[in-house]
């Protein structure tokens, strides 16, 4: 057997790695717990599906009208641009979804269907909510304005008596059907819904109007069906899928309601405001009628109008002719400066002015040698005779039709001075009209306008009053509410994997849990993660009561064990003379000294001569684990003066080659008698005379005993117990033989369980990967599936 280096002790395996292999192991092992805990949470998982509130999903849709294409009723759109602007307001999608949402419509819901007020009736393991199923009905009438949240107890008997309790408060009354039951705040009323016997228990919630507003707002949602539409979806859950619906229902219908409300209330405002406008406008036009009928009658008037009307009418005509003689000269004078240009070689616009024929006629020859000279161009060029000849005679003219306009210009200028003269003449007549008739024209005028007044007001009064009776809602319903026929919570399929998974991960975490919390030697692998110090022997669980259980003939798989160390230590110790082995462990209770005593036991039975010191100085057992007294041993030995040391050791009972030199009396000084010079020489004489020299030493991690005898030994044995050893003992194992304070160890297993089928192993399966099954020898064990699913896992 190999021993490692030094080295190998500082490239330990990475204690945080994660071996999938043998956490793999530890599951199979454990596949009753997961079974377990699968059936329990499925099981928890089903009761909860059963006995949880349900979650019904009711869904309706509104349709809102687009407004900018609709008048709004029977309005017309001039309608709208006047009074009724405030009648009809366009109405926009997120608005309204923002008023289906709002407190206030939700408020009168509750108000109409007291909702606030609940009835449940009493199942084995919960309440359930009624409805329109609900035997009897109860009214409440309040006292306060606000109420605190309570929940009644309700025991109805048949016979029609009622008992309400309440424990919290201190309530306790008895009735019956009809009577009033007076309470803080309200008092309750109960009706039979009929006639059959009503008997059971109830429980009667009140809470708050403002408290119920609030949950219900929550649970109803509203969204566009499409950004470019205008139907809104709306959403409402609820425990219970008929009461839902007729929630959902009654808020659209409120919705509506309130839409059509808001519409007439704004018609009212409008005839309202138009009457007391209509009164006001009276009272001025009689005032005005009254004034202009006594100015006419004092002073005599008659067909002023008609008089003032011709004057105004003459003096309009002259004026138009002097604009039209203004626009002539202007024309004239553009012209003008056109032809003057030598860069304008176009035709004269002729349609531009009024002109005399003469005129007309020299504009007409101006254009026809233009349109002349643009045909030649097509054929000659510039410079041809032609051209030059008919750009002469263009000349001519050009110059004839400047001096025809210096003509013209002036004859216009006449008919305007002559127009001007007797626009003036019309205008001081008019000036000359007398004050009265202007008071008069202002009295008319005043009349007319008190008189337009009225009329339009009696028409849009009329208007409005027609458009009220005809006035419908911006929205309507497309889909009446309606619930889903299965609840949407809980989600059965969801609860059940949930449950498996919760089934799986909860051994999972409790095999997880328990390893990282583990501190103790559990598995081989909390071994190798620790040491590089090699495993020479794996003990298992002493069920006997003796300490003894390797004797003559012994078939017992522990004894097997014992017989299988025997062979191993042939291995690591060395051939042809006496060894020296020292059993230690890092404390007490490991069972160093069962394994001493065995170990020696074995050996004995081989024909080997075996001698055991006893040298656990402090705390010694082995002595009494043979049934013998420790008085006269190592300790007398080594105080004494004699050489001789065959009167300290003494045969035991149990084989003829098994001798002990117990420890004596216990020293108040342990290490120095170790430390004493008589000591090597005892060592020396019993490898003369024995083959094997046993020592059950202190524990190696609470005193230096063993350290200061490890010089005189041939090999160590270090004990570590399952379930009961550090780990940490393996570092300090380690830190010992890396600073030579140890030599030649190897580790003994202690305490394995022994395991049905004959296996035994660190809580799981077998011993590591492999498997020993010593058995019964000659008797085949039958094993479970499960088991020999772990051992085909454990040899992959």
């Amino acid at each position: 057997m190999d021993y490692p280096n030094k080295k190998d002790f500082l490239n330990l395996p990475d204690e945080e790695s994660f071996d999938y292999k043998e956490f793999l192991g530890k599951v199979i092992a454990k596949w009753y717990l997961f079974l377990i805990s699968v059936f329990l949470c499925l099981l928890a998982s089903v009761l909860y599906i059963k006995y949880s509130v349900p979650e019904y999903k009711i869904t309706s849709k509104l349709l809102v009208e687009d407004q900018k294409n609709s008048g709004g009723g029977a309005l017309s759109n001039n309608m709208i641009t006047d009074f009724s602007s405030l009648f009809d307001l366009p109405s926009n999608a997120q608005n309204e979804i923002d008023i289906l949402k709002s407190r206030s419509l939700m408020e009168k819901v509750v108000d109409q269907m007291h909702l606030n007020v609940t009835l449940f009736r009493k199942g084995r393991f919960k309440y359930d909510e009624l409805f329109d199923d609900a035997p009897f009905q109860v009214n409440i009438i309040y006292k306060t304005d606000s109420v605190n949240s309570n929940a009644y107890n309700i025991e109805v008997s048949g016979n029609g008596f009622i008992h309400l309790l309440d424990d919290k408060n201190d309530i306790d009354i008895k009735g019956k059907f009809g009577d009033t039951l007076k309470l803080k705040g309200y008092d309750l009323i109960f009706s039979e819904k009929s006639n059959s016997k009503i008997s059971g228990n109830f429980l009667l919630t009140i809470v708050s109007k403002d408290s119920k507003v609030e949950a219900l707002t929550k649970q109803i949602d509203a969204q566009l069906s499409d950004k470019q539409s205008t139907t809104i979806d709306l959403v409402f859950n609820y425990s219970l899928s008929k009461k839902g619906e007729v929630i959902l229902q009654s808020l659209m219908d409120n919705y509506i309601k309130t839409n059509l409300e808001y519409k007439v209330q704004t018609a009212d405002s409008t005839v309202a405001f138009i009457n007391r406008r209509l009164v006001i406008v009276q009272k001025e036009l009689l005032g005005v009628e009254k004034d202009f009928s006594g100015f006419k009658q004092q002073n005599d008037l008659a067909n002023v109008t008609e008089q003032s009307k011709a004057l105004v009418t003459s003096a309009s005509d002259y004026y138009n002719q002097l604009n039209a003689q203004e626009i002539q000269l202007t024309v004239v004078n553009d012209l003008e400066k056109y032809v003057k240009d030598p860069a304008n070689k176009t035709i004269i616009p002729s349609s531009l002015t009024d002109q005399d024929p003469v005129f007309a006629n020299g504009i007409k020859n101006y254009n026809d040698l233009l349109l002349e000279r643009d045909k030649l161009n097509l054929s000659y060029k510039d410079t041809n005779p032609v051209v030059i000849s008919l750009d002469g005679q263009i000349e001519n003219v050009k110059e004839n039709l400047i001096k025809s306009f210096e003509a013209y210009r002036k004859g216009l200028q006449t008919s305007k001075n002559e127009l001007k003269n007797r626009n003036g003449i019309f205008n001081n007549k008019i000036k000359s009209v007398p004050e009265k008739e202007r008071v008069f024209l202002d009295y008319s005028r005043q009349q007319n306008l008190k008189q337009e007044l009225y009329l339009y007001l009696l028409q849009k009064k009329e208007e409005t009053m027609i458009s009220k009776t005809s006035t419908i809602s911006s929205a309507r319903i497309i889909d009446n509410a309606k619930s889903d026929q299965e609840p949407y919570k809980p989600k059965h399929s969801l609860i059940y994997l949930i449950g498996l998974a919760a089934g799986l991960i909860i051994p999972i975490s409790y095999i997880s849990i328990r390893d990282n919390l583990n501190v103790i030697i559990i598995s081989k692998q909390d071994i190798e993660k620790h040491t590089q110090v090699p495993v020479v022997a794996e003990i298992g669980n002493n069920s006997e009561k003796s300490h003894l259980v390797v004797v003559e003939n012994s078939r017992t798989i522990i004894a097997e064990q014992f017989r299988s160390l025997r062979t191993n230590l042939q291995y690591v110790i060395k051939q042809g003379g006496p060894q020296v082995i020292m059993i230690t462990s890092n404390m007490s209770g490991e069972g160093k000294t069962f394994i001493s005593l065995n170990i020696g036991s074995a050996l004995a039975i081989s024909g080997k001569r075996v001698v055991f010191l006893e040298l656990d100085l402090r705390k010694p057992k082995l002595s009494n684990a043979l049934e013998m007294d420790n008085l006269n041993g190592f300790t007398n030995y080594i105080i004494s003066q004699q050489g001789d040391i065959d009167s300290f050791i003494k045969p035991t009972l149990h084989h003829e080659n098994l001798f002990l030199m117990s420890s004596g009396p216990i020293p108040p000084n342990p290490s120095e008698i170790l430390l004493s010079e008589k000591f090597p020489l005892l060592i020396d004489q019993l490898k003369k005379e024995y083959d094997f020299i046993i020592i059950d030493s202190a524990p190696v991690g609470l005193v230096s005993d063993a350290l200061i005898i490890d010089k005189y030994v041939d090999v160590s044995l270090y004990v570590v117990r399952q379930k009961y050893t550090f780990k940490n003992s393996l570092s300090n194992l380690n830190d010992l033989i890396k600073n030579n304070k140890l030599k030649h160890v190897y580790l003994v297993v202690n305490d394995i369980e022994t395991k049905k089928g004959g296996y035994y192993g660190y809580g799981y399966g077998s011993y590591g990967y492999g498997s020993y099954n010593y058995g019964d020898y000659g008797q085949d064990v039958k094993k479970s599936f499960f088991e020999n699913l772990i051992d085909k896992f454990k040899r992959t």
